[in-house]
């Protein structure tokens, strides 16, 4: 039986619609010049040309590999490549981004067998042009893992591309993507890893170029009320985990991960009232549950309307919130 090469990174691209950027986006990666990888193409069920695009890249390169599924969302097409993946490095790409040709190999060098995770920045493309993201590189440990969250964004600098992971952390500890989470799954693989291992690099890299389209932003999509509570407890969770874990006293770092968990507080508030169908009582039952102390400290701007609403919740007026909150929706236009 002939022996199958590991290589030593699988880069798993998830692939939805993507036939007007999936040309670059796999192109910048055969481009490479650390050649040594594996490609997975995860094709999550696309209406367009994108999966026939993937075959015909496995006919042309040993290196991808392509596997079609039903559509079940981005996680679940990250889980499939992860259950797939043989090299001893992990690492994603979006269809819609592209890569540096040296993108693997300048996440490479900084790895040592002191080394879990490599975490880098990107170029934001948008519609006015190209800006590179500006970080301070260092090398992470137990003294000084706050930092992470003080001087480098990991609060909300959370999706997977532009990172690589040590692929026997996530095979030994059965990380996954939770499926049942429409935001914040970023958040929960990243902070999940952390905590098994402080042996973090910080590059100052940006060979990651980013497509920034906000018309399609998921952070602005509300979801069902069920999907937007389990995001917020398990971020909330995983946030009270690393505070303590990890013994960050910090305070700009404590700061920083409470505004993580208000703005998960503050999208469960919206789904209460623009998609959900649950009566009065329950929505103040779910209001209350809510960590309402972290966002009322870390929500002080917006509308006239949220402004309001955080004195009612400061008082604890709920049901005056509630009824507040019930008008605006039903009048938009206010």
């Amino acid at each position: 039986m002939k022996e199958i090469h590991a290589p030593l990174v699988s880069i798993i691209v998830p692939v939805y619609n993507a036939e007007k950027y999936l040309n670059r986006c796999i192109d910048s990666i055969l481009s490479q010049t650390m050649t040594d990888f594996e490609l997975l193409l995860i094709d999550d069920g696309s209406k367009d040309n994108s999966g026939r695009i993937c075959d015909e890249y496995s006919e042309k390169d040993a290196r991808v590999r392509v596997f079609h599924k039903t559509n079940g969302g981005v996680s679940s097409a990250r889980n499939l490549g992860l259950d797939n993946a043989i090299g001893d490095w992990i690492t994603y790409v979006d269809a819609d981004d592209r890569c540096s040709y040296e993108y693997l190999e300048h996440l490479l060098s900084k790895v040592d067998e002191g080394t879990d995770l490599i975490i880098s920045y990107a170029v934001i493309c948008d519609s006015i042009g190209e800006k590179a993201e500006v970080y301070p590189e260092y090398r992470v440990n137990e003294t000084n893992f706050e930092r992470l969250f003080v001087v480098s964004d990991m609060h909300w600098h959370t999706s997977p591309w532009a990172k690589l992971y040590r692929a026997s952390i996530i095979c030994e500890n059965n990380l996954r993507f939770n499926e049942m989470m429409h935001i914040g799954e970023d958040a929960d693989f990243l902070f999940s890893f952390m905590l098994i291992t402080d042996k973090i690099y910080v590059s100052s890299g940006t060979d990651y170029y980013y497509t920034c389209d906000v018309s399609g932003s998921l952070t602005k999509r509300i979801n069902t009320i069920d999907s937007e509570l389990a995001s917020y407890r398990t971020i909330r969770y995983l946030v009270n985990r690393i505070i303590k874990q990890k013994n960050i006293k910090d305070n700009r770092a404590i700061e920083n991960l409470g505004w993580l968990v208000a703005s998960y507080v503050r999208r469960v508030l919206n789904s209460l009232y623009y998609n959900s169908d649950l009566k009065a009582d329950k929505r103040i039952e779910v209001i209350k549950s809510l960590d309402l102390a972290l966002y009322l400290q870390n929500s002080k701007n917006g509308l006239w309307k949220e402004q309001v609403g955080r004195v009612l919740l400061y008082f604890r007026q709920y049901r005056l919130y509630d009824v507040m909150r019930q008008f605006v929706t039903s009048h938009k236009n206010i």
